[in-house]
């Protein structure tokens, strides 16, 4: 019984520190959507994805995307970047990803979970075509 619990000691940590780098990994690369939606109506469900309750722990920002937005936070929080570009063929592309974060051991970012469940919820909301 010491021998597993020593065991949980030792990789439960070791767990949640790859766990973390993950989605560190995930939160700072870029992802892209493609939607039917004009670039407007993109830019409606993607600024829609930061109303009602998230408004209190999202505010806007600088940066380099059309659309910035900064998690509020401790020291600063992290920004995530919304570009978006029409496509030849109609519709839209979005592009998101963390642009300013705080970085922690040289390789956590503060708030990365946030920012991924973020992507995701407007990435299915661009394909769907209604809001976040």
């Amino acid at each position: 019984m010491e021998g597993f619990l020593c065991f949980l000691a030792v990789a439960g940590p070791i767990g949640i520190f790859a766990w973390q780098l993950v989605e560190t990994r995930r939160a700072v690369a870029t992802t892209v959507v493609d939607t039917p939606l004009n670039p407007n109506e993109a830019a409606r469900v993607a600024q829609e994805a930061f109303t009602g309750p998230r408004a209190v722990l999202w505010t806007s920002t600088a940066g380099p995307g059309t659309i910035n937005m900064r998690r509020r936070g401790i020291h600063r929080g992290i920004t995530m970047s919304i570009t978006i570009r029409p496509r030849e063929n109609g519709g839209s592309e979005v592009s998101m990803w963390a642009s300013e974060t705080v970085v922690y051991l040289g390789m956590l970012v503060n708030f990365a979970g946030v920012v991924n469940r973020r992507k995701n919820a407007i990435g299915r909301a661009m394909i769907a075509g209604v809001p976040a």
